[in-house]
């Protein structure tokens, strides 16, 4: 049950930042004033950041549920993946498009963006998170349910092994 849950939720969350990453390019695609592509770009792309980190939480917490009931963490990496996913899409193509169509206008004058630099420091640091609440919700979990936890860490060998009647 809870995997169908996280997986409705994780459809319904790429949806809707799929939906703002198209519609704040678009954005930059307009052929009106420069100022107001500028102000719809930041508009949409800055609603589409509390989305990301919401859906991230309820996803991660979701994660770790089946993580929790079940024992596989499959739930917890595809909420990395998701965000990771993501943070790359916006700071290495949506936020350079948005810095050239800035540079283009006239209307900023750097000579780089720290955008990539902020994604690869992001993505590190959700990976960090995510492995260290897999191995927190693990070890809590074999606590709770010492005789579940060692069946699921015996070799499957040696539980074919035990189940096989002998042969005497």
């Amino acid at each position: 049950m809870w995997s169908k849950i996280y997986l409705a939720i994780l459809a319904v969350a790429c949806l809707v930042m799929a939906f703002f990453t198209f519609y704040s390019w678009s954005w930059l695609q307009s052929i009106g004033l420069p100022a107001a592509a500028v102000a719809g770009y930041e508009y949409h792309s800055g609603l589409a950041w509390p989305a990301l980190w919401i859906a991230t939480i309820a996803l991660l917490v979701l994660g770790n549920a089946i993580l929790w009931a079940g024992g596989r963490a499959w739930a917890m990496w595809v909420t990395f993946l998701y965000f990771s996913v993501f943070v790359i899409i916006r700071y290495f193509w949506l936020d350079q498009v948005f810095f050239q169509f800035k540079k283009t206008n006239g209307l900023f004058d750097g000579s780089f963006s720290v955008a990539p630099l902020m994604a690869v420091i992001l993505v590190v640091l959700m990976a960090a998170i995510v492995f260290f609440d897999q191995f927190i919700v693990l070890r809590l979990r074999a606590k709770t349910y010492p005789v579940a936890a060692a069946q699921d860490d015996a070799p499957a060998e040696s539980q074919e092994e035990e189940k096989a009647p002998d042969p005497e």
